[in-house]
């Protein structure tokens, strides 16, 4: 029975600059073995999702990528003049991944080598334009390198883009790391640290659930 799941790019419109976080996948990139069972069409591929809502790949000032698997990266070659925010730990794992780890790609990115990077620390935190309105913080544990980002909108309050560190509402709600982890204590330490900013007031949007992206605003609509 087919299933409908969101593969979700962010667009973020900063007076400083577009940020866009993650860019979807790229199912042409991926081998047989993995696309044949996922459909997508043309429209959906993040470039020209983008040019539906006025914007040009170029416009892009930053490009944030939660993690590395080709779900959420697919789409950086469609970036050149971007520069992309990706953890130090998870560029090292992308390119070499243990063998336990099946979600990386290597042709969504092996023409990025020489694009520019901010490499944040796995610990750090990164005021995109240092103003607090757009946060990267470390939620590692579904990867080596996972990080999420909180963003700050004047009326919207504070909305977390926590990708792949909350998969499903039920990591969050049930306290469940997400399917697959890279390491499931770090990954508990993530969802903790995301419960609390629910539990302050703090939107989470989770990376795949069906159920709980029917209550959002979804592109043309938006938040401010």
């Amino acid at each position: 029975m087919p299933v409908t799941i969101p593969y979700p790019m962010f667009v973020i419109d900063h007076p400083k600059g577009l940020v866009i976080f993650d860019t979807g996948p790229m199912i042409e990139h991926w081998p047989d073995s993995k696309a044949k069972d996922l459909e997508t069409t043309p429209e959906q591929r993040a470039d020209r999702q983008l040019l539906t809502l006025g914007y040009k790949p170029e416009d892009a000032k930053y490009v944030v990528i939660s993690h590395m698997h080709m779900d959420h990266c697919g789409g950086m070659t469609l970036f050149p003049d971007a520069t992309f925010v990706i953890r130090k730990e998870e560029l090292r794992a992308a390119w070499w991944p243990e063998s336990f780890e099946g979600g990386y790609e290597y042709n969504d990115y092996k023409e990025t080598r020489g694009y520019r990077y901010i490499q944040p620390r796995d610990d750090e935190e990164v005021d995109l334009f240092f103003d607090g309105s757009l946060v990267c913080i470390d939620t590692k544990g579904h990867t080596k390198g996972h990080q999420s980002m909180i963003v700050t909108f004047p009326q919207s309050g504070k909305i977390v883009l926590a990708a792949d560190a909350v998969m499903v509402a039920a990591n969050l709600r049930e306290g469940l790391p997400p399917g697959t982890c890279w390491n499931s204590e770090m990954a508990m330490r993530a969802i903790e640290r995301l419960r609390h900013m629910e539990s302050e007031g703090a939107k989470i949007i989770t990376g795949h659930d069906p159920e709980a992206w029917k209550g959002l605003k979804i592109a043309p609509e938006y938040y401010e």
